[in-house]
């Protein structure tokens, strides 16, 4: 995560945080288990894995007045205004979303290639993490910030690599879990886990634990219960061992994982 992933300032659009301007940091005595986390491993979701993506639906060109994360300043992310082409994302179970590509990208057909690209990205994503909370992916050029709330901000330079599939799971997991926006987590159930738990899944939760620990939760409760194939069995031992209760709390939303396989 550090700087390319996804950053959100609580004064504006809460959602991560990366950078040393937020005063939320945790003097939390627990320990952590990995320090990058969501760049640790990048095949638990991955090329291999199928999209429930079924249709692209250019519907205007519009304007909208919405965050960007290319300006970020030390009160935020500022927001401005500017053209996209909206598209939607039909999948062959789950919700419609709304794909909004920044004019930017100059023509309808470029445009079409970036709502493409994301909508198949999201497609592999379990249903779980696809709820009627995630009304749109707003995809702008370079190498801005990414974060989550109803919407998922996407700078196309930000989050490239073999680990973008994980980083779109914690971007959904803020949307669709995290009680911030209306998610579907108990925070007191969540809560009491992590205090058994005594240690979070990465020094990003544990420096920002209110708005990190579920978004970075999440994809390793993937890796475990859905992909174990995808990491090593050394790797999944050790999570199993550091977050437990976390890890049952997540088992007994007994979640919609479709196209995923999870046990």
């Amino acid at each position: 995560m550090r700087i390319i992933l996804a950053a959100i300032l609580t004064l504006t659009l809460p959602g991560c945080v990366t950078n040393n301007m937020n005063t939320e940091s945790s003097v939390n005595p627990a320990g952590y288990l990995f320090f990058e986390n969501l760049y640790t491993d990048g095949d638990i979701i991955s090329g291999k894995n199928i999209s429930t993506f079924k249709e692209l639906v250019f519907l205007r060109e519009t304007q909208i007045f919405w965050y960007d994360g290319r300006k970020i300043t030390a009160n935020g992310w500022n927001k401005s205004t500017f053209k996209v082409f909206v598209f939607t994302a039909k999948f062959l179970k789950g919700n419609d979303i709304k794909i909004r590509v920044n004019a930017e990208f100059k023509t309808k057909s470029k445009a079409q290639e970036q709502a493409l690209k994301y909508a198949k990205l999201i497609g592999k994503l379990p249903n779980f993490l696809r709820t009627k909370n995630l009304k749109t992916l707003t995809i702008q050029k370079g190498s801005g910030l990414w974060g989550g709330n109803n919407d998922i901000i996407i700078a196309t330079e930000g989050g490239e690599g073999k680990y973008i599939e994980e980083l779109l799971a914690h971007e959904a997991g803020h949307v669709t879990l995290d009680p911030n926006f209306g998610g579907s987590i108990n925070i007191y159930k969540w809560n009491k886990a992590a205090k058994a738990d005594n240690k979070f899944i990465s020094h990003y939760a544990k420096e920002f634990p209110k708005r990190e620990d579920i978004g970075e939760t999440i994809p390793w409760w993937i890796a475990v219960r859905c992909k174990s194939s995808g990491i090593s069995k050394q790797r999944k031992l050790m999570v199993l061992d550091a977050i437990p209760n976390r890890l049952k709390y997540l088992d007994e939303q007994k979640f919609d994982t479709y196209p995923l396989v999870c046990k």
